[in-house]
């Protein structure tokens, strides 16, 4: 009986033979083809699409740091502010004029050896060298206050920001150099990046290298 069955609901399918199969496969492939072709082609890229990124990109970098620059400034001048009076410059004594007359009357190759020098010379002597360290001495107290507040207002971290974003340009200026221009507009923005890094024979470099392998190309 079970055979009957499916003898019977097989009776109701129409016949579908290997080839029915690929020629209906093959109509629906030349559809999908057409579909395909209908649907409009994305523009083509700009030659030097690499290079209009990067100035973009190194606009930012400046823009960056010139904010990390600003903020510099504006950290510093609150902190010029905390400084303590900063000593005076070191002005050395004058010599006497009969210290004059005891050094002209020595030997040239004793001049260097105190052991050799009058008493009131090697006074004088040792009095301005210590005038000198105490002068030192103030200098390196002032310095080390100066960068304690430097420390807490945060001087050293901005400058460190600063010098960071500033890298990050010339990061990005060197990839604007480095990158081949196709174009006129494209060597335009490695103009504009050597103005801006100030290095405008790397970019006669770089640009004479586009120029010439583009005239190679041309040929």
């Amino acid at each position: 009986m079970p055979n009957a069955l499916i003898a019977a609901a097989a009776e109701g399918l129409p016949s579908i033979n290997r080839r029915q199969v690929l020629h209906s496969l093959a109509a629906s492939s030349a559809a999908a083809a057409a579909l395909v072709a209908a649907i409009p082609a994305e523009p083509a890229e700009h030659p030097d699409a690499d290079l209009f990124w990067l100035d973009q990109e190194m606009a930012e970098a400046e823009a960056q740091m010139h904010r990390a620059n600003e903020a510099c400034c504006r950290i510093g001048r609150k902190a010029d502010k905390l400084y303590p009076p900063q000593p005076a410059g070191w002005v050395e004594p004058r010599m006497p004029d009969d210290l004059h007359e005891m050094t002209g009357g020595m030997l040239v190759r004793d001049l260097a050896f105190p052991e050799k020098q009058p008493a009131p010379l090697r006074d004088f002597h040792k009095s301005r060298e210590e005038q000198r360290a105490a002068h030192r001495a103030l200098q390196e107290v002032f310095l080390d206050k100066v960068n304690e507040i430097n420390r807490e207002a945060g001087v050293d971290a901005a400058e460190s920001a600063y010098r960071a974003r500033s890298a990050e340009f010339y990061k990005v200026g060197d990839r604007v150099l480095a990158t081949p221009a196709n174009t006129l507009e494209g060597i335009v923005v490695k103009l504009r990046a050597a103005d801006r890094i100030g290095a405008k024979n790397d970019a006669l470099i770089s640009i004479a290298a586009d120029i010439r392998r583009l005239a190679g190309e041309a040929a």
